[in-house]
Formats: structure tokens, C-alpha cells, sequence
């Protein structure tokens, strides 16, 4: 082995956690951060909730500080975009032309933006939120608009949604699935996080098409649907969904499908490179299936998990997904995933905004929805990682204690 050490692509939450984990284990050997956005690494969370509403500044988006770096001797490299990897000599290309080697590499690179393919995209006043420079236009641009459309009902849709509501916006959704959260949350939870908004004001129309964005001398005025219909905006957020980034991994000629392929210990299919975070594809043991997870939550875990794989360790991953949103005064946390699940129990008190969702499939508790439930959250998460399942009439009776499960 050279001195080259370890090289991890991407800077975010996955690649930070690998970075700290290896130095925190004792790892002696060098490790380069490398990430295309310039500054120091910083939380993405926030962006759409706190940062947005003016209540966090640019400094407390910064995950640790420069000095920490330098104590650490984490070398960062930032705003520099990898443009290529040759897995056979051990070497990745910069956009600068530097070449760097080295003796493990890991891929954190995430996901990217899913652009609106309609005419009309581009126009001023069209935003998008995912990167700190996205989250600061668009927080520049709120000063001056009273009409927001948002496109796209998921979590950063309606997280902005909720900041625009605060800052006294007019706010619609135009979401393209029946139902809100369609790929998070339950048709129960759904309703209820759009009666949420609805009670607020916000419009909410399901199951519609965009036509095109309509602009004015270049910025926009309107949202056209397929229907026919328009709905004028000031300004208009677009958020439907990410794709992951392997880009660098499909070209270096690595196993990919919907994102990169990794085994139970993080591994790709070319020898010393590793994956984690929202680009990484994995058969997760406890559902038994191919997953990719955008969470911040598999982004640190599996960012631990590929360094301990790297100093030796080989146990498989199998931490149990978890997601949270907060919207309002209301937070909604989610344990493990709720694809084809067959039932739903309700425990603790809908009307009250205090209660859980119970996601069954054959008798099997799959997830479990918390709306201003912590406590619920927190031992559902104990309860599928030790595959115990509730029945669905235990589940439903508030006088049950789950923890005698355990």
C-alpha cells in the first residue's frame, strides 16, 4: 500500500461521516475530502426549514469548523469537481487537471436535481432547493413576492411550503401524484399533512400535469397545466425529487442500477472503492430488498459503516431507516419503510395531532408513522431493528405498553 490513502468523493453528510469515523477509530493514514461546492461542509436539513425562514445564519449550517479539519489532518479539497475515475491505476482526475491516487476511494457523491422538462423551466424566477447558493437566492427572492407556487408534494415541497406560509406567502401546490408524500407516507398521513397546509391557506391540487411555465419579458408569471388551467406566481420553487449521482461511477465502469451497487459492507463492484449515502444501492437484511435511502440518517450510518469496513471490520449494515420532517409546529418522524404494506393501525389521537401510524404487511410491522409522538418513534425503531411485531389490536390500544415487548 502506498501513502496515498483514503480519497472520499463528496463532501456531504455521508462523506464527512466517513471522514470523521476513520480519524475518531484511530486510522493513521491520509484521507482527502473532496467536494464541488466551495466552504466548509454544512447541513442540508436546514435549508428548507430554518435557513429559509431567516431564523439560522450561514454560520450554523457549518457542520465543524476549519480548525477541526486541521486538527484532525483532514485534508478538504473543495469546490473542485472529480471528472473521472480510473479504478485500474488507482487515480481520479479533478476539474482543475490534478491528478490525485490513491489506496481506497469512497464514493459519497449523493444526488442531483430532477429538472422540470417543460418550456418555461428557466425563466427568472424559477427556483429550485438544494445546494446553500439555491437555499440564499431563493431566500433573497422572498422579499419583494406575495405568490408562490410550489411543484412537487414531497418533503422539500411542503418544508418550504410551511417557511413561505410563516413569511405571510400565498402558497399552492401543484403535485403531479394523488396523494401528498407519495413515495414517504401513508394515504392516512398524507390527508393529514394536507389538511395541515389547508388549514394555513395553501392550495392544494393533486394529480395534475405541468404544461409550462409562463414568463413575462423573461421572468415568470404563470404555471400552465395540461388541463388548462394557470396559476399565477411571483415566484416558483420546483421540487420533484432527486436522482442518484454515479455519474463518476458508471463511467469508471462499476455496477450500477438506480444509483451504485454496494454489498453488506459498503463494497462496489471494483476492488478498494466503497459507496454510501443517497448514490449507494443495497439489499437492506431487514426488508429483504434493494434500497436506496435519501436521509440524512443512512447518509452519517453508512458514512461509520464504510469506515469501519475500511479498518477491518465486517459487519453488515443493517441499521434501520429513519426520515423526519418538520412542517409548522408539527414534526413528523418516520421508522423503517412502509412499501407494500396491507395495514394501518392508529395509535394515540389523530384530531388531538398526537399520534402514530402502525404499518403492517401480512401481520409484519414495517413502519411507523409518529405526527408529535417521539416516544412512539423512538421504540418503533427498537421494535423493527429486533424484528418484534406488535399486533395490530396492541398496537391500537394506548394502555399497551410497547417497551414489554422488548
Amino acid at each position: 500500500m502506498s501513502d496515498a490513502g483514503i480519497v472520499i468523493v463528496g463532501s456531504g453528510h455521508a462523506g464527512l461521516s466517513t471522514a470523521e469515523t476513520l480519524r475518531r477509530r484511530g486510522y493513521p493514514g491520509r484521507v482527502r475530502l473532496v467536494g464541488d461546492e466551495a466552504g466548509l461542509p454544512y447541513q442540508r436539513p436546514p435549508l428548507s426549514k430554518q435557513f429559509l425562514k431567516g431564523e439560522w445564519d450561514e454560520t450554523r449550517l457549518i457542520q465543524r469548523n476549519a480548525e477541526f479539519y486541521v486538527k484532525h489532518d483532514i485534508e478538504l479539497i473543495q469546490g473542485h469537481r472529480v471528472i473521472g475515475v480510473d479504478p485500474d491505476h488507482y487515480s481520479l482526475e479533478l476539474d482543475s487537471g490534478e491528478q490525485l491516487t490513491w489506496d481506497k476511494l469512497v464514493l459519497t457523491t449523493g444526488s442531483r436535481l430532477k429538472r422540470l422538462p417543460v418550456p418555461g423551466e428557466g425563466a427568472e424566477g424559477v427556483y429550485y432547493l438544494r445546494t446553500l447558493a439555491q437555499a440564499k437566492a431563493l431566500r433573497a427572492a422572498l422579499t419583494d413576492v406575495t405568490r408562490v407556487v410550489v411543484i412537487g408534494g414531497g418533503f422539500i415541497g411542503l418544508e418550504a411550503t410551511a417557511a413561505f406560509v410563516d413569511a405571510g406567502k400565498q402558497v399552492c401546490v401543484l403535485n403531479g401524484a394523488d396523494t401528498l408524500l407519495p413515495r414517504a407516507a401513508s394515504a392516512l398521513v398524507a390527508r393529514y399533512m394536507a389538511s395541515l397546509h389547508q388549514a394555513r391557506g395553501v392550495q392544494i391540487e393533486n394529480g395534475i400535469a405541468v404544461a409550462a411555465i409562463n414568463a413575462h419579458n423573461g421572468r415568470v408569471l404563470d404555471v400552465a397545466l395540461q388541463d388548462g388551467r394557470t396559476f399565477p406566481a411571483d415566484i416558483v420553487l420546483v421540487g420533484i425529487g432527486v436522482e442518484p449521482d454515479a455519474t463518476l461511477a458508471e463511467a469508471a465502469g462499476l455496477k450500477c442500477k438506480d444509483g451504485v451497487l454496494i454489498d453488506e459492507l459498503c463494497r462496489t463492484s471494483a476492488p478498494d472503492i466503497l459507496a454510501a449515502g443517497d448514490c449507494a444501492r443495497f439489499r437492506h437484511p431487514l426488508y429483504h430488498r434493494l434500497v436506496r435511502l435519501e436521509s440524512i440518517q443512512n447518509a452519517i450510518e453508512q458514512g461509520k459503516h464504510v469506515a469501519a469496513t475500511l479498518l477491518g471490520d465486517s459487519e453488515p449494515y443493517a441499521a434501520v431507516p429513519w426520515f423526519w420532517s418538520d412542517q409548522y409546529d408539527t414534526k413528523l418522524q418516520i421508522a423503517g419503510l412502509a412499501d407494500g404494506h396491507d395495514l394501518e393501525v392508529i395509535r394515540g389521537d389523530e384530531q388531538g395531532g398526537s399520534f402514530s401510524v402502525f404499518c403492517y404487511a401480512r401481520r409484519r410491522l414495517l413502519a411507523v408513522e409518529s405526527i408529535n409522538a417521539p416516544a412512539d418513534h423512538m421504540i418503533s425503531r427498537r421494535l423493527i431493528q429486533s424484528a418484534i411485531s406488535p399486533t395490530a389490536d396492541d398496537a391500537a390500544n394506548p394502555n399497551f405498553n410497547l417497551r414489554d415487548l422488548l
